[in-house]
């Protein structure tokens, strides 16, 4: 069962985190060294790392819970184990500042989520990221497997409440204006039309000219 504290959604708490499935490939370490960073500096900082494992990771959870511990972070973080999909929202709202620090990634789902509830999101420079990322405008773009670099970068955005909710803003109108259900949907049959335009074109060039006469 998801579990966050009182403690978490008190006003003057600022809520570093992600919203992904606890396995190796999304970095989530490099969030938890990143946070160490800022929590030297900043009382009012919160982790929550939102999502569950699977057998192949259970090992990865066990030294990410270790890692908490001897950065002395318990006090400090939330695991809340799986939650179910239709509560991702609430979760994603929770969180101040969204941080997706992938090792590697296809498509950027949990990113493109963080920037529709208007959250301004700080993620790594590989695969589908940076694809779903406007540089500056809805969030910042760092080095993957850089701690340093995200904590910069994270720390941006805690001390300037005004510039998280202007990329919050425009973050939400990206995710409207190319990413939404309707126009994904456009999209593809725009691409399903060109496809299939040209495989008629291809059919039509191939098709060799009949003279009707015979040897």
């Amino acid at each position: 069962k998801a579990r966050v504290t009182d403690d978490l959604l008190e006003k003057d708490k600022i809520v570093i985190g992600t919203v992904k499935t606890m396995d190796e490939i999304y970095g989530i370490e490099y969030l938890v060294k990143a946070f160490h960073i800022l929590n030297k500096k900043y009382s009012n900082l919160r982790l929550l790392l939102v999502g569950g494992t699977n057998k192949s990771n259970i090992e990865y959870l066990k030294n990410l819970k270790k890692l908490v511990l001897d950065l002395e972070l318990k006090d400090k973080t939330v695991f809340t184990g799986q939650i179910p999909y239709e509560k991702a929202p609430e979760f994603h709202n929770m969180l101040t500042i969204p941080v997706y620090l992938s090792l590697r990634e296809s498509y950027g789902v949990s990113a493109l989520e963080s920037q529709a509830c208007e959250k301004a999101i700080v993620v790594s420079d590989v695969g589908g990221l940076p694809e779903v990322v406007k540089e500056n405008e809805t969030g910042f773009i760092v080095k993957s497997c850089d701690e340093n670099e995200a904590a910069r970068a994270i720390e941006r955005l805690i001390l300037d409440e005004n510039l998280r909710r202007q990329m919050g803003k425009n973050a939400r109108n990206l995710v409207l204006e190319k990413f939404s259900q309707e126009v994904v949907a456009r999209k593809m049959i725009e691409i399903y039309n060109r496809v299939l335009d040209n495989h008629e074109k291809s059919k039509k060039s191939l098709t060799l000219p009949v003279d009707g006469t015979r040897s």
